[in-house]
């Protein structure tokens, strides 16, 4: 859209003083003026390095025959340095330079000791689980930058001179845990077991919590009824109900740019407070959250209900199962009043639950000697719904979602985009009649329909949900002597994604030097035109792109996940070289990708949102597996 190189008025390039081309930072009202992507791509630096170290260990002893004593140790330990530099001439770097380093090291030690009984007496079968686990994570993160570059080619702080940011920080997180398990079978065909846990966080004032569960099967295969069955192979009928606890410790902290994301805090009992709001000289600090001293863990109770089946010899296997998975406890940000100085506090306020049916099948559908072709599938449902709130209703900041009883936390909260008027081209929205004023400026009648070209005076509605109506895989494989073949699909049917990528390509005309969708060229451009893509106007760029639900679209897809070609060589050929099994392979994942939408990817959040990020990476991999 702009040029790369500066111009002379007859078009000839404008060159330096050495003959080379001047890159153009020339820019239109409101673009990025003095910026050049090409010239900044060819002469930034941003080079991200990474280790990731794993170690485990365990010791074992059986004693008094029917005892066995097992410790496991685990450490996990990842090491990223990011180190950037913006050049002297063109962009964030002008006109003096500027580089930065971040360094992070993630910690995790996690211990387990377990004591496990086992005894058989006659037809009776009993085992006893005592364990204890503790896990210690720390995170260390250093982000460092200065300018003033001395000498060109050489990214490091002392080849600058001035600070413009120093920051760094700790985090810690731990866990410990007691559990015990309680399993009895009878003859193999009657199965039952109980369990009780007792967890501990460190980010509740309140640490401890008590969780518990209670299982039971029937293999009613094994009955003497269906002993002589013809048709029925395995048959079992199983039931559990079960308490487990959730301290959100996957989502909180920092991402590797140093930017908060939204997750339960670590230190969400304690009162904190926000440091580096320096004035100059003077050191400067602020209240960052009030603590949660009653906080406490959410509960999650599941239960589950399932058949389990073998028929015809076993070639067709499967299950079906139900479950319902109540959530207690949820932990949600309050909004505090405004005269707290505090945006939010956390409190253990609401309760929903997800249940649905989750279906797999795989069966032989033929076999010979030398030949066999297997397929499997599976499918699962979901519904979501909040059972209870503290308050009618709350309007979340992200994913355009309100929360209320009877609804879901993955419903759209939108407004109720109309179309676009042939008249003028403006947006329409189904206008809310609370929000009109008598003879209001802004109303229209289209259709019958009193519509608003103010989004600010819009219906707003659920709009959908993200969740969809079936999901799940299939795949199918064949084999023929020592060559395989495995194919695997993923699938996704309903449920519908807000698409904020495409309402960004889809703007006004006012993100200028930005890019468009190619849908812009269906715009309304004169009196009569009937489309659903307003005129480009800068003016009415609020109105024309307004959060609504124009920017959903049908999350469905099918996925080409992986392919897996191997050739299994031999006995009597690798069986020379003191070789025990040889194969070969060549391996494709995430090949194909079918949406509603070309570069859309549904994958990438179960919530319905968006981000700017790449579809998978088509990977190919060849490979040889020996075992000695």
């Amino acid at each position: 859209m702009y040029p790369v190189f500066d111009h002379t008025e007859n078009g000839d390039y404008v060159l330096d003083v050495s003959g080379n081309r001047v890159y153009s930072t020339t820019r239109g009202s409101g673009a990025a003026n003095g910026r050049n992507v090409v010239y900044e791509t060819l002469n930034n630096t941003d080079v991200v390095k990474g280790l990731a170290l794993s170690a485990r260990t365990f010791f074992e002893v059986s004693f008094l025959k029917d005892f066995k004593f097992t410790t496991n140790i685990a450490i996990d330990k990842s090491y990223y340095n990011r180190t950037y530099s913006y050049n002297t001439l063109i962009g964030d770097g002008a006109p003096a330079g500027l580089m930065g380093k971040d360094d992070k090291i993630l910690t995790g030690l996690t211990y387990n000791q377990l004591l496990n009984y086992s005894k058989k007496i006659g037809n009776h079968s009993i085992t006893v689980l005592l364990g204890h686990e503790s896990f210690d994570y720390q995170r260390d993160w250093t982000s460092g930058s200065k300018t003033g570059q001395v000498a060109p080619d050489n990214v490091e702080f002392i080849n600058y001179a001035t600070v413009t940011g120093l920051t760094s920080y700790t985090r810690n997180y731990a866990t410990e845990s007691y559990f015990s398990r309680v399993g009895y079978d009878y003859m193999d065909k009657y199965i039952f077991s109980a369990s009780f846990r007792r967890d501990g966080s460190s980010k509740f004032a309140s640490k401890w919590g008590d969780f518990w569960s209670f299982g039971g099967a029937w293999v009613i295969s094994k009955e003497n009824f269906l002993a002589n069955s013809s048709w029925i192979s395995d048959l079992k009928l199983r039931a559990s109900i079960g308490e487990v606890g959730n301290d959100s410790h996957i989502i909180s902290d920092r991402n590797d740019s140093g930017s908060e994301i939204n997750g339960l805090n670590y230190y969400v009992s304690q009162p904190t407070f926000s440091l580096g709001n320096d004035n100059g000289n003077e050191g400067g600090i602020l209240t960052y959250a009030a603590g949660a001293p009653d906080l406490k863990w959410e509960v999650n109770t599941q239960k589950d209900l399932a058949v389990e089946f073998g028929l015809f010899k076993n070639r067709l296997r499967g299950s079906v199962e139900y479950y319902h998975r109540n959530t207690d406890g949820l932990i949600f940000a309050v909004p505090n009043p405004l005269s707290s100085g505090l945006d939010y506090r956390m409190e253990n306020i609401g309760s929903m639950y997800n249940r649905g049916f989750e279906i797999s099948l795989d069966g032989v559908v033929l076999k010979t000697n030398d030949f066999s072709w297997s397929l499997n599938v599976n499918a699962s449902t979901i519904k979501n719904e909040i059972t209870k709130l503290p308050q009618k209703e709350i309007i979340t900041t992200t994913g355009y979602k309100k929360l209320a009883v009877g609804q879901s936390i993955y419903d759209y909260w939108l407004r109720d985009w109309y179309g676009v008027d042939p008249a003028d081209g403006y947006a329409l929205y189904v206008a809310d009649p609370e929000k009109m004023a008598a003879n209001d400026s802004t109303g229209r009648v289209v259709n019958g329909v009193n519509v608003t070209t103010d989004q600010n005076k819009a219906l707003m509605h659920y709009a959908g949900s993200a969740i969809p109506d079936l999901f799940g895989s299939f795949g199918s494989t064949f084999k023929y002597k020592g060559l395989q073949l495995d194919v695997m699909f993923s699938y996704q049917i309903g449920g519908l994604m807000y698409d904020t990528n495409y309402s960004t390509l889809m703007q006004s005309g006012n993100n200028y030097g930005s890019a468009f969708s190619t849908d812009i060229l269906n715009r309304w451009q004169k009196p009569g035109d009937i489309t659903d893509v307003p005129r480009l106007d800068v003016t009415r760029s609020p109105q024309s792109n307004a959060p609504s639900d124009r920017w959903l679209v049908g999350s469905d897809y099918l996925s080409l996940r992986q392919i897996n070609l191997s050739y299994k060589l031999p006995s009597d050929l690798i069986s020379k070289l003191e070789i025990d099994n040889a194969s070969v392979y060549i391996n494709g994942e995430n090949l194909l990708l079918f949406t509603k939408r070309q570069g859309m990817d549904p994958t990438q959040s179960f919530n319905g949102t968006t981000q700017n990020r790449y579809i998978p990476s088509r990977v190919i991999t060849l490979g040889v597996n020996l075992n000695f």
